[in-house]
């Protein structure tokens, strides 16, 4: 019986092998032969070749130029401010829908986020809709200031000792 069964398991995983990529509740077996049973991607859209593409040798003006780490400080922001699925928002709370400037001072980029109406087919935004950030070159969030959120801030005043009682409490 033991034989009749290892016979059977080795047929299995011999023609799990020749017949491609296993799937179900094979799909562990099928990666044990290198298949990747994974779902694909969407093939990308297909290219418009009638749209001419610049020139860019250092002569042509362009509208920005940033570096790969402001990139990156820009998208984070983004990403923690905003919800980076424009599909699952209104049009006010999609990344699309801001502004976003930024600023680089040594190992730190200072980001700032608006909600830019425009872009949402409006003349007037909203009060406090934005956020300032400063992320390290390595893509560490250092600090955000929310628009219209008070600022935390625990540091001890400077002017009163450490070990002063506070002005409420009764010694």
């Amino acid at each position: 019986m033991a034989m009749t069964l290892r016979m059977f398991l080795t047929l299995c995983l011999c023609t799990a092998a020749l017949s491609g990529c296993a799937h179900g509740p094979c799909k562990a077996l099928g990666s044990l032969f290198g298949c990747d049973c994974s779902a694909r991607p969407s093939p990308p859209e297909p290219e418009n070749p009638s749209i001419p593409l610049p020139d860019f040798d250092g002569r042509l003006p362009v509208d920005t130029d940033v570096d790969g780490y402001t990139f990156q400080a820009i998208r984070i922001a983004a990403d923690d401010f905003l919800n980076p699925d424009p599909k699952l928002e209104s049009c006010r709370a999609r990344q699309s829908s801001h502004r976003y400037q930024a600023r680089r001072e040594g190992d730190i980029i200072f980001v700032r986020i608006d909600f830019k109406p425009e872009n949402c087919g409006r003349k007037f935004g909203m009060l406090d809709s934005g956020a300032t950030y400063a992320i390290s070159v390595d893509g560490h969030i250092l600090r955000r200031a929310l628009d219209g959120m008070e600022p935390y801030d625990d540091t001890p005043s400077p002017s009163a000792p450490k070990d002063a009682p506070s002005p409420n409490t009764s010694p």
